[in-house]
């Protein structure tokens, strides 16, 4: 048997769960439809993560190096990570900063990438608010 108390915090636990699964599929919505936007960067699950590595590196102000990237067999094969690589330059979402001596490449961010995770933080804003 329950005492008032554990039935009013059960109830409350399954209100607040409801309400973040509200907020998340909101947020989904709002990232599909944004994603739909033509100018809005189109990126297959590897390129994704990919580009979620980077920019993770990037912003605590480290580098990730491009053998390193190639090396993460978790997300891809060497060949996969290299063409997304790749793709990614293309649809300038990253760019290669070469190191003095030349031998490291480092992958870092664009204006363009920087400007694709704002919007995706401002569907989470959004999503949150309403």
């Amino acid at each position: 048997m329950y005492t008032n108390k554990e039935v009013f915090k059960k109830e409350e636990n399954l209100m607040k769960s409801k309400e973040l699964q509200d907020i998340y599929f909101r947020f989904l919505n709002l990232v599909r439809s944004i994603e739909e936007l033509p100018d809005f960067p189109k990126l297959d699950a590897t390129e994704n993560e990919l580009l979620n590595m980077v920019a993770s590196q990037w912003k605590k102000g480290e580098r990730l190096l491009v053998s390193d990237a190639i090396a993460m067999r978790q997300i891809g094969s060497p060949a996969t990570l290299h063409a997304r690589l790749k793709q990614l330059r293309e649809k300038d979402m990253i760019n290669y900063v070469i190191e003095t001596d030349g031998r490291k490449k480092y992958i870092e961010p664009t204006d363009m990438a920087l400007k694709y995770f704002s919007q995706i933080s401002d569907c989470m804003v959004q999503a949150s608010k309403a």
